[in-house]
């Protein structure tokens, strides 16, 4: 599959370094020499100096034969116009970064030429969303149209599952608790097994039917914590966004931020929120807004350092839950090790969202897990496989994966030893970034 990538900000480098992983034709094209060195450092692809909206540029390197093109600078009109441009010399899937509001209506692009277009903003919004009602969650995954769901959960001291090895879990529990596929403690991601032992502050990761999952957080958290109130830092668009679907949930909203004009402007849009003028990082506004008493506190403004510290301090002050947004490689994994519940990355968003479109072999779709390198892919079983009709207690399974659910006839299933996978059945799959190639060979019959 040839992919081409034009824009190597951050979002080019971290979807290059994604799909170049699995060992696609990839190919970013940048037209500032210093920032194309740069990305050179680190990616293992091919790599193109020139303009994207060159029509030159684009015929040298081959859009017929491009199956996905995918332009992600920061400019939204060097983003269509390159999409445009690529469809123009044959390019099949054309996929734009694009923030303006103006170009959509219904929030869909307006342009023709381009296949798929994403909103960062969006994408981050949504996963914040599911977060904040997800109370349990630091990080939320979704396969198979919703009925898969891999979600991961902070260990609580005291919780009912600290200091247990999965095996007693299992056995107290029963079909109740969900498949654990993966644990983060101290940074290191590991595959659990039945004499594993859960401890508290590990970030453990359950996967199956969505109801199931659910359920299992409980044994995680607080079973009551629901949410009724939450405080947003940051009244730009997606603050603005984020209120306004909240509060059609029914949720309280204070919306802050150190604009006035924004204020104001939030003030008209925005009806049943409390909008407030100061400062995100403000420890005695926070404390007198009730910051202590919120369920959810989230801070979305421009400025990474805001964020963080917002959120800092209201987890210091007694706020539930607390989602921070930034787009820094070195925070992402940093500020849970602080304290913030949990951290979103337009950048991450974007490019897991781009990545989505990578088919390659039996992989219907994959996400990375968090900051980890690893990956969660979606599978289908052909009839290639020549391990089918065998039980999974008899498959040489790659060691550095997990199947974490079975999709047959529609119905989820949790794998069993006696389980049987078939042709047709869709299977989530938990990879270490080493393992990732070795369970696509093995759903392309390369395994007995």
């Amino acid at each position: 599959m040839k992919i081409v990538i034009v824009g190597a900000g951050s979002v080019g480098v971290d979807l290059a370094g994604t799909i170049s992983r699995r060992e696609h034709d990839v190919i970013l094209v940048e037209k500032d020499q210093e920032t194309a060195n740069t990305a050179a450092e680190n990616l293992d692809c091919s790599l193109v100096v020139g303009s994207g909206v060159n029509p030159a540029t684009l015929s040298r390197i081959g859009m017929r034969d491009c199956d996905l093109f995918a332009a992600v600078t920061d400019r939204d009109e060097i983003n269509i116009i390159a999409c445009q441009t690529a469809h123009a010399l044959g390019a099949k899937v054309k996929v734009a970064r694009v923030r303006q509001e103006d170009y959509y209506q219904d929030h869909r692009l307006v342009l023709d030429g381009i296949d798929l277009a994403i909103n960062p903003d969006h994408e981050a919004a949504h996963a914040i969303r599911k977060l904040l009602f997800q109370t349990e969650a630091t990080e939320v995954h979704e396969f198979a149209g919703g009925k898969v769901r891999v979600v991961g959960a902070r260990v609580e001291a005291g919780s009912h599952v600290d200091g247990k090895t999965l095996m007693e879990l299992q056995r107290e529990t029963g079909d109740h608790l969900a498949l654990a596929i993966t644990i983060v403690r101290d940074e290191e991601t590991l595959i659990p097994r039945g004499d594993t032992i859960i401890y508290a502050d590990d970030l453990i990761f359950l996967a199956g039917p969505r109801s199931v999952v659910n359920k299992s957080l409980i044994h995680f958290r607080d079973a009551g914590r629901k949410l009724s109130k939450v405080m947003i830092v940051g009244a730009n668009a997606m603050g603005r966004e984020l209120t306004r679907d909240l509060v059609a949930a029914g949720v309280k909203v204070k919306l802050i931020d150190r604009n006035e004009e924004k204020c104001r402007r939030a003030s008209e849009q925005l009806r049943g929120a409390l909008v407030l003028h100061g400062e995100g990082t403000d420890a005695d506004m926070l404390d007198s807004e009730g910051v202590g008493d919120m369920d959810g506190f989230v801070s979305v403004s421009l400025d990474e350092e805001t964020n963080s510290m917002a959120c800092l301090l209201a987890h210091y002050h007694g706020a539930k839950k607390t989602v921070c947004l930034v787009n820094r490689p070195d925070y992402i994994p940093l500020l849970p090790l602080l304290g913030v519940d949990a951290v979103v990355s337009p950048r991450q968003s974007t490019s897991a969202w781009i990545a989505r479109f990578v088919k390659r072999g039996a992989v219907i779709s994959s996400e990375s897990l968090g900051y980890s390198g690893s990956e969660i892919l979606q599978l289908r079983v052909s009839k290639g496989c020549s391990w089918l009709g065998k039980p999974l207690a008899e498959l040489e399974f790659p060691e550095q994966a997990v199947i974490g659910a079975i999709l047959k006839r529609g119905r989820v299933l949790t794998p069993r030893g006696d389980t049987v996978m078939a042709v047709g059945d869709d299977v989530v799959v938990f990879a270490l970034s080493d393992g990732v190639k070795g369970v696509e060979d093995f759903f392309t019959g390369g395994e007995s």
